[in-house]
Formats: structure tokens, C-alpha cells, sequence
């Protein structure tokens, strides 16, 4: 990669001109975040009765989804309930009274958690929604179901310490997980630490985030995790989709080892046009470790270059947000280097401009609020 390319993550100016909104700001406020989530989390109460469910679903989509599944990952072997995600319009056939559903949707209006919500409330379910407003808190306040508001401005994905610190927190007051307390604290230090090491104001040099989206760097990218980091890889995953506006997939162990690793070899041009991200931490069972080391070798036997991220922390929430905060500032830069704004997602807005064109009659190429429909704009080429 040349040197002026390089140099070009270090230049402020590029940082000021691609990013005018400062995700990146968002991107590092993750710690206090997490602090302060948790503990309105802890402040919020439930009736007495949610603490007899049995199960947990969490129900939500994209970047209101992901919390749930890093919670699911994070206490999946310490006997608590078994949580579950459902990012879809009907909740699975075992929902029933003893079933606690927390509704997971930022803006409020995502229909599949608002379907999945519905449904929750038809089948006799404890349920408890998460949102900043909208239809979900209209519907919540209208059936007495206790609403947590969530106080932040930004993009629903960079709102994960809610998402994430905020269901966990409602779980260890029922008595349903463990005590996070200690674990919490040391993650927002170990954030902070990492942090510091990752921000823009730190070169290139010396800045692990964007050496790592350097060598992303007009690659198709495949995220591999496994055990407790089979979130984390979702999440590494999405975020390069939507801030990098790149092409980017997941694979997660143990599964990929059955499967995936016998698919490397064609068509033979796609090694060299191919990056693959494995995702450690110490808290992985060694049998997934040594699955790493053998993908990474086939890898490298199919020409695909390859990187190791490594979470920190001594807690496995620590390291699982360390990795989170990692892969997130990955895809920031390498936003900035494939010249594109990190924060709006035309794209996105797009489908969901389209499926509420779907639900009414219209004219004259107007939604149903009245504002033009129109597909995302094509955007100019902006070198760095």
C-alpha cells in the first residue's frame, strides 16, 4: 500500500472532511456509555413476577439486535436461562408465559420487533421493551408493558452499550445471570485503555485499527469467530457493511470447519482479492484455538492474506468489548480510506423507504409521509 495512502489516516483534515457528523466521537464514547447504560439498567425495575421466566428472547434487527447476542454469548455457560435472538416477525413456537421477551428497537419502528412484540403480548409472555420512542413505545405504553427509554442520539448501531449493558442489567436484577458488576467496571477501563491506542490522533504506526484497514483495504473481507466471539464476528461483520460500505461475511466456529474451509480454492483469482480477520481471546476453548491455527493455514496455502485480532481484558465481557471497539474503529478508517462518509446508509434507508411504499396506495412516487422516493444516490468516487 503506498505511503501517501498510508499517511492519509494520520491527516485530521480527512477525518473533519469524510466524517462532518464525527461517528468516530460516537465510535469513542463506547466506555462511558456502557457505564452509564449499565446503570440505568440497574435502576430500572420489573415486576417480581418476570422473575420466574424460564427463557429469554430477545427480539430485535440490525445494530438493536446485537446486544442481544453478545449477551447471549457472554452468560450462554453460566447457568443462566437460555437466551435467544429473533430477528424476524413471529417468535419461536416455545414462547409462552414463562418466556421473559425484551423488545429491542432504537427508532421504535422497526416492524419486525414491532410484529415480534405483538405476538409476545398475544401468546402471554413476560415482555419489556428497549427504544428511544416511536410505534414500540406507543403500543408498550397502551398495554402497560414496562419501557425502558433510551436516552442517546446517534445511530442505533453506535447506541450497543443500551443495546448490550442495558438487557444484562435487567437479567442480573431479576436474579436470571450472574453478577456483573466487577466485570462491567474493568471492560469501561479496559475500553478506555484501548481507546486511546486506537484513536485518530494516534498514528498510523503506532494505531493497530488502521494498520488492520490498511491490509482491508479493497479487499472482500470474511470475519471468522467462535464460542462467546460469534457475536463480536456478526458485529465486526455488519460494521464494515454499513460504516466502510464494503463487502464483508462472517463465518463462525466450530461450523466453518465443517464446511466453509472446503470452499477456498475457487474461482483460483479470489485469494489474492480476499482478507480474512480471525477474532481471539483467551477466554475461547482451545479446541476452537487450534481450529484457528489450522484455518489460518489453509488460508494462506489458498493466497488469502490473513490477521488475528486479539480481545483484552481479563473478564470475558472485557473481551468481548474490547473486540467490539476494535473492529469498530477498523471500519471507520477503512471508511475513510475508501473515501465514504462512515454514518448514513442510503442503502438501508432505501429498503425501508420501499417497504413502507409496499403497505399503502400511493401516487405520484411518494411514502406514505409524503416525502420523494428515490434509490440511493449514486455516489461520486472521493479519493483519500
Amino acid at each position: 500500500m503506498g505511503g501517501d495512502v498510508s499517511a492519509a489516516l494520520d491527516d485530521l483534515r480527512l477525518h473533519e472532511r469524510l466524517d462532518p457528523s464525527r461517528l468516530r466521537d460516537r465510535i469513542g464514547g463506547l466506555p462511558l456509555q456502557c457505564l452509564h447504560a449499565w446503570e440505568m439498567g440497574l435502576q430500572f425495575s420489573l415486576p417480581p413476577e418476570y422473575r420466574e421466566a424460564r427463557n429469554v428472547i430477545v427480539a430485535g434487527v440490525g445494530g438493536s439486535a446485537i446486544g442481544g447476542e453478545l449477551m447471549a454469548d457472554l452468560i450462554s455457560k453460566e447457568g443462566s436461562p437460555l437466551v435467544t435472538v429473533c430477528r424476524d416477525y413471529h417468535l419461536p413456537p416455545y414462547l409462552g408465559p414463562d418466556s421473559l421477551v425484551i423488545a429491542s428497537s432504537y427508532s421504535g419502528n422497526t416492524e419486525e420487533t414491532v410484529a415480534a412484540f405483538e405476538d409476545a403480548l398475544e401468546r402471554g409472555a413476560k415482555v419489556v421493551a428497549v427504544t428511544t420512542g416511536g410505534r414500540l413505545l406507543q403500543l408498550a405504553e397502551r398495554a402497560g408493558v414496562p419501557v425502558f427509554r433510551v436516552d442517546y442520539q446517534g445511530e442505533p448501531r453506535t447506541a450497543l452499550g443500551y443495546s448490550f449493558l442495558v438487557p444484562l442489567a435487567m437479567l442480573q436484577n431479576l436474579g436470571l445471570s450472574p453478577n456483573s458488576d466487577e466485570a462491567v467496571t474493568e471492560a469501561a477501563e479496559v475500553l478506555v485503555s484501548l481507546g486511546h491506542s486506537l484513536k485518530p490522533e494516534t498514528p498510523t504506526q503506532d494505531n493497530p485499527a488502521k494498520e488492520l484497514a490498511l491490509t482491508l483495504h479493497g479487499k472482500m473481507i470474511v470475519v471468522y469467530g467462535g464460542g462467546m466471539l460469534c457475536g463480536v464476528a456478526r458485529r465486526w461483520k455488519t460494521q464494515l457493511n454499513e460504516n466502510a460500505k464494503a463487502w464483508a461475511f462472517v463465518e463462525l466456529l466450530p461450523e466453518a470447519g465443517h464446511n466453509a474451509i472446503a470452499g477456498l480454492w475457487w474461482p483460483r483469482p479470489m485469494g489474492r482479492n480476499v482478507c480474512g480477520v480471525l477474532l481471539n481471546t483467551l477466554s475461547l476453548h482451545p479446541r476452537i484455538k487450534l481450529r484457528y491455527q489450522v484455518i489460518h493455514d489453509l488460508l494462506a496455502r489458498a493466497g488469502v492474506e490473513c490477521r488475528t485480532v486479539d480481545g483484552v481484558g481479563q473478564s470475558p465481557l472485557a473481551q468481548i468489548l474490547s473486540s467490539v471497539m476494535f473492529g469498530d474503529f477498523t471500519s471507520y478508517y477503512l471508511a475513510l480510506l475508501n473515501g465514504e462518509d462512515p454514518s448514513p446508509v442510503p442503502p438501508l434507508d432505501y429498503l425501508k423507504n420501499m417497504l413502507r411504499r409496499s403497505t399503502y396506495d400511493h401516487h405520484d412516487g411518494q411514502t406514505p409521509d409524503g416525502t420523494q422516493s428515490a434509490a440511493p444516490a449514486r455516489r461520486e468516487k472521493r479519493d483519500v
